[in-house]
């Protein structure tokens, strides 16, 4: 979608993962790698400890490409697995929508003429897949990802730069739900209105009290 342009329109931002997308249901809560060991052979805690502890920090900002650092790291890990299977395991397995949280999406959208958009610290392979496979391209107005960025939301500089991509004057026109409250508390910094997501109905409460 493209972004519209009245810059005093107000701006709904979500966090992706733990708020609008997570694992599939059939791992019961669990994180999407939670069988990955029994269905690719692949040793959670090894992938943690090789892959994501090692690399993720410059990948999530866009400093080094997943798919080649994989084709690196995967061979110590399972020489069977090939990139694309990795790759197609994760994301299909980490990309369950709450249906329930992206209908309010929508409905706030309709209700106040605002602009919906997704923050997220991603990289740029799975957020094409996000965006073209599992429709977050048609739910949001915009995704501003870390990898883009180059900078993770744990920085201040990301919220500014957010508010500056939707051409939003008046920071206090950005309502924002992040499941960490680390996030919340720097984009509180950056004067959004920043809230710590805990379930839908309370984010309902939220909006249904502000815009009325």
């Amino acid at each position: 979608m493209s972004i519209a342009t009245d810059r005093n329109a107000a701006v709904l931002a979500l966090d992706v993962d733990g708020v609008l997308v997570h694992p599939s249901a059939r791992f019961d809560g669990g994180p999407w790698d939670s069988q990955i060991q029994d269905e690719l052979g692949i040793e959670p805690r090894a992938l943690g400890q090789r892959f994501f502890k090692v690399y993720w920090p410059e990948i999530i900002v866009g400093k080094r490409d997943l798919r080649e650092t994989l084709e690196s790291v995967l061979p110590e890990l399972n020489p069977d697995v090939s990139v694309d299977d990795f790759l197609r395991y994760w994301f299909v397995n980490d990309a369950r929508v709450d249906e329930d949280v992206a209908a309010e999406v929508r409905t706030w959208r309709e209700r106040t003429g605002g602009r919906c958009i997704a923050v997220t610290n991603q990289e740029k392979y799975r957020v094409a897949y996000l965006t073209e496979e599992v429709g977050l391209g048609e739910l949001f107005d915009h995704i501003v990802w870390s990898g883009e960025l180059g900078l993770t939301k744990s920085n201040l500089g990301f919220y500014l730069a957010a508010q500056a991509t939707v051409g939003c004057d008046d920071p206090r026109r950005m309502w924002f739900f992040d499941d960490d409250e680390a996030n919340v508390a720097v984009a509180t910094e950056a004067g959004w209105r920043a809230h710590y997501f805990v379930g839908l109905p309370e984010m309902r409460q939220v909006l249904a009290e502000t815009y009325r």
